[in-house]
């Protein structure tokens, strides 16, 4: 969660990076920020996707910009981008799909961009396989992002206020610390969803709040 303050810590120039690493390094500060204003409570309520997806858009705005280092730079921000997959995943069997924040940081002719899934899992949730079966369907979706646009950064973002323990044990699809999220094979309830990429899971605890970044390893 720390990887941009600890970059910045160590007195090196940001603006001398390749645009692809500034791009990951303000993700991963816009969601140090957004961790800690909703845990801290500047962020009053989240409590569905859409209100994770308002807050964090807003703050990755913010930190774009001042991210942006020479004339020709420009960095931007998409709610709910339109993409047409190369092919149908579990989530959108008709190909057509909707990225729920689309970011691009641009440096004349280069193009770093980066597609970032949310998900909001609330206490219902923490017996529920479908709640969990979901973030495979969403990884998959990223993945086909990245095969649609080439040199993608992508993540999935989750966020629940109750410990994430409750997430572990004896679900086919955990979410227990220290753990990877694989493809599944599928049964007769769950269709199955092949990944390319294994994605490890540690929760950010804050508090009663619980987030995590789910990147590819």
């Amino acid at each position: 969660m720390l990887q941009y303050l600890d970059f910045i810590s160590k007195g090196q120039n940001v603006w001398e990076l390749p645009i692809r690493y500034r791009l990951e390094l303000l993700i991963d500060y816009a969601y140090f920020l957004f961790c800690n204003q909703v845990a801290g409570g500047i962020i009053p309520r989240v409590d569905n996707e859409a209100s994770m997806q308002l807050h964090l858009s807003n703050i990755l705005l913010q930190v774009g910009r001042m991210n942006v280092f020479a004339p020709d730079e420009h960095f931007s921000v998409v709610l709910e981008k339109k993409i047409d997959l190369n092919k149908s995943t579990v989530k959108s069997p008709k190909r057509k799909a909707r990225i729920d924040i689309f970011i691009e940081l641009k440096k004349g002719e280069e193009t770093a961009s980066a597609a970032i899934e949310l998900k909001y899992l609330k206490k219902s949730d923490s017996a529920s396989t479908d709640a969990r079966y979901s973030l495979y369907k969403d990884l998959q979706n990223l993945e086909q992002y990245a095969s649609n646009i080439p040199g993608l950064y992508f993540c999935e973002i989750v966020y629940c206020n109750i410990p994430s323990l409750i997430y572990g044990g004896r679900s086919k699809f955990s979410l227990v610390e220290g753990n990877e999220i694989q493809q599944y094979e599928g049964d007769e309830v769950y269709k199955p969803i092949p990944l390319t990429n294994h994605y490890p899971i540690h929760w950010d605890e804050l508090g009663k709040h619980s987030f995590l970044k789910l990147i590819p390893k």
